[in-house]
């Protein structure tokens, strides 16, 4: 039995006491002396036997100093290492100097050396190490980039990028390109050439999820890059472009139920999606380019959304009520006001926390979505419904008329499995309506002005055809042709003068003549047409995450509405290069 060193000072005062209790005594206890005699050869064992003990536990506890000493080093050198102890899986340390790391020549890491990461199950969530979120067990273990917090777990995503670009035509932009804005050839910028390097796409990327019941789970994500603009960015020195908001939602999750209720910024819910309905499995095309391909429909926008599944989410049904914007072009003739009108408003610019620089068009309603989503065991499929309203309002001398046009539109995608071995597969996607261009990635007008000088949506449509495969392991190709285009124009003229978008009586004669001024070359975009091709390339894939090399080309042909003079068009050839590393991928 082990005493501590206050019980023993309290035995030796105890034993102390007695001593001078027997001195004190009486001639006739002088036979207990021997006793006392006795006692004290006891108390000096005794002590004895506690300096021993103070020397073992002196020596016990500077060996369990340097044994934490040594794992916190071997935790700094390999932070596996006692997870992978624990899985009963051998540690890095006794593995090969490659243990854990493939090369695009060599095999893949070892299997059982870490649990594997948690990745969106789609081909763009993969390249951009986007977390799925399809934890089955909330308190199981642990995968790669994931952190447990009682009983919430963080999962972490994202890639750091390293891109270049060339353009055959300056567009004065970085890795999101202006499709709309391609120069005609009566601007300089039409026969310069234009270069950069940038990491502004790099990512990060975070998911927190819990259960709020067996049934019940919540879901909050954000996924952030630099690809915004403060006042004071610039490319001259320091580079100062700020973080942005790409994607921030919450959402509740019923298993049994198979419902779930999103709230926040997201897709678009007229987005197609890779499979199912669910948040973070939307089929995006695979390109370096941020823009995309023309006929990609998409926004990021603040949303409600309810997606309901049956039949364990082979089927579901979605409603999502979304932020409303409208792409507004007057035309070359600028806004026109009917006889008598002082003003007209459809949009303004923005003030308190919104861009003072850009406008914001007078909405008074969301924009409505409606998909249904069909898995049935062979591919996927979706039929999409919107319904937009454009307001606007002309003011008269003590009096003035508002009017809100109903617009929208209805288009379907759908993805076929084309060889499973190589997972090969072709998609194709389209949607068709009025006042649809916000939709589409080139951001081709929604809306133009009509003779009362109110808002009047135009005819448009967008459509979108791929395919990407994998022909190796390491090796994924791709390749897109997309347009997007209005239907038809939507002018008048009134007072000698000409108005509206693709008025035949604009000038367009000065488009290919360098030097021309820009009242020669009021051109209206008809059409915006890509095709483009590119592929990834694995390099490394291991424990400590994946490095990607990628590279792409487009070809982008826009074209204007005839005019006086001829139909304009202009082109530009583009070259991506990218280097991406996704730490918990």
């Amino acid at each position: 039995m082990k005493c501590s060193p206050r019980a023993w000072r309290l035995i030796l005062a105890t034993a102390s006491v007695s001593l001078t209790t027997l001195a004190a005594a009486s001639p006739s206890q002088a036979a207990s002396m021997d006793q006392m005699t006795m006692m004290e050869k006891q108390i000096k064992a005794m002590q004895a036997q506690l300096a021993t003990m103070k020397r073992e536990h002196q020596r016990e506890m500077n060996r369990i100093h340097q044994q934490m000493a040594q794992q916190r080093q071997a935790e700094e050198t390999d932070p596996y290492g006692a997870r992978n102890a624990y899985r009963g899986a051998p540690p890095h340390a006794s593995a090969s100097p490659n243990a854990g790391f493939a090369t695009a020549a060599a095999p893949g890491p070892r299997s059982d050396q870490l649990l594997p990461p948690v990745n969106a199950a789609t081909p763009y969530g993969q390249l951009t190490g986007t977390p799925t979120g399809r934890v089955l067990n909330l308190y199981g273990p642990l995968h790669r980039g994931q952190v447990q917090i009682g009983g919430v777990r963080i999962t972490l995503g994202g890639y750091a990028e390293a891109a270049t670009i060339f353009r055959s035509r300056n567009n004065v932009a970085d890795i999101s390109s202006n499709y709309g804005s391609i120069p005609f050839a009566n601007n300089p910028n039409y026969h310069i050439n234009e270069f950069h390097e940038t990491a502004r796409q790099s990512r990060l990327a975070a998911l927190v999820e819990g259960d709020i019941t067996k049934a019940l789970r919540a879901q909050a994500y954000i996924e952030t890059d630099f690809q915004g603009a403060g006042s004071a960015s610039n490319s001259r020195q320091s580079n100062s472009y700020v973080l942005r908001e790409r994607v921030f939602y919450g959402q509740l999750i019923d298993d049994v139920d198979d419902l779930t209720l999103l709230g926040g910024q997201n897709w678009s819910l007229l987005t197609m999606f890779n499979h199912g309905m669910r948040a973070r499995d939307e089929q995006v095309p695979l390109t370096i380019e941020a823009q995309y391909v023309p006929g990609f429909n998409w926004t990021r926008n603040t949303q409600i959304r309810l997606v309901k599944g049956f039949d364990h989410s082979r089927y579901n049904i979605g409603l999502s009520v979304e932020n409303p914007q409208q792409v507004i072009s007057p035309g070359s003739g600028g806004q026109y006001l009917p006889p008598g009108a002082v003003s007209g408003t459809y949009q303004n610019a923005g003030a308190n926390v919104n861009n003072p620089s850009t406008n914001y068009s007078t909405d008074i309603a969301p924009d409505i979505i409606a998909k249904v989503g069909a898995d049935p065991g062979w591919g996927h499929y979706e039929l999409t419904g919107l319904l937009r309203f454009a307001h606007s309002r002309v003011s008269y001398d003590g009096y003035g008329k508002s009017s809100t046009h109903v617009a929208g539109g209805g288009g379907g995608g759908l993805i076929l499995p084309v060889n499973k071995k190589h997972k090969v597969y072709f998609q194709a996607s389209g949607l068709v309506g009025t006042g649809i261009g916000r939709y589409g990635t080139s951001n081709i007008p929604d809306v133009t002005i009509d003779q009362k000088g109110q808002v009047k949506p135009m005819p448009a449509a967008n459509v979108l055809v791929g395919l990407y495969g994998n022909p190796t392991k390491a090796l994924q190709l791709y390749a897109y042709g997309g347009m997007e285009m209005l239907r038809a124009r939507s002018y008048f003229n009134a007072g000698g003068k000409h108005y509206g978008y693709g008025n035949p009586l604009y000038n367009v004669s000065g488009c290919d003549v360098e030097g021309a001024a820009s009242s020669a070359c009021q051109s209206s975009i008809n059409r915006v047409v890509q095709g483009t091709a590119g592929f990834w390339w694995t390099y490394m894939h291991g424990d400590y995450g994946t490095l990607r090399v990628g590279a792409q080309y487009s070809f982008t042909y826009v074209s204007s509405f005839s005019g006086v003079g001829g139909t304009p068009h202009t082109n530009d050839n583009m070259v991506f290069l990218s280097l991406r590393y996704l730490p918990f991928q």
